[in-house]
């Protein structure tokens, strides 16, 4: 029995001696590899007050112009919108707005459901985009005198 043991033992070294192989192998290193997230970043001009018009008369049309930079690294898409703060509801409903950026109408329709279609502005470059806000000629005496204050909102995603 011992030795069909050692038999055993001594067959087993052999074939796994023998069943053993040797690779050569190489590595190499590459260094000081970096990955950066890109960053989305607009500035607009003017900062303050840039869709102020008056006093606009039944009928008539003020166009007033904000420009909307990309300051970022990644291209975006701008959409505007604007938001009563303060004023008379009345003439907040009876005001119009058509929207362009660069000759292309983005919106057109009441002022206070104002929601543009996206904007595509690419890294470094500067969209100009134009509100013709107006008072429709069948406006009526009611709304002399009265106000709005809103704000403007530029809202921008990456562009996918």
């Amino acid at each position: 029995m011992k030795r069909l043991l050692v038999a055993t033992a001594l067959v087993a070294t052999v074939l796994s001696a023998g069943g053993a192989r040797a690779y050569f192998t190489a590595q190499t290193e590459i260094k000081d590899n970096v990955i950066t997230a890109g960053t989305v970043a607009l500035t607009v001009e003017p900062a303050e007050a840039a869709l102020t018009v008056g006093p606009v008369a039944p009928g008539e049309t003020i166009t007033r112009t904000v420009d909307v930079k990309n300051t970022g690294v990644l291209g975006f898409d701008a959409v505007t919108t604007v938001a009563k703060k303060a004023g008379y509801t009345d003439l907040w409903n009876a005001l119009a707005c058509r929207v362009t950026c660069d000759g292309t109408q983005v919106y057109d329709g009441p002022l206070a459901t104002m929601r543009t279609l996206p904007i595509r502005v690419a890294p470094g470059q500067t969209a100009r985009v134009t509100y013709a806000i107006g008072l429709p000629a069948e406006a009526g005496n009611d709304l002399q005198g009265d106000y709005v204050r809103a704000s403007l909102y530029v809202d921008v995603e990456q562009a996918h």
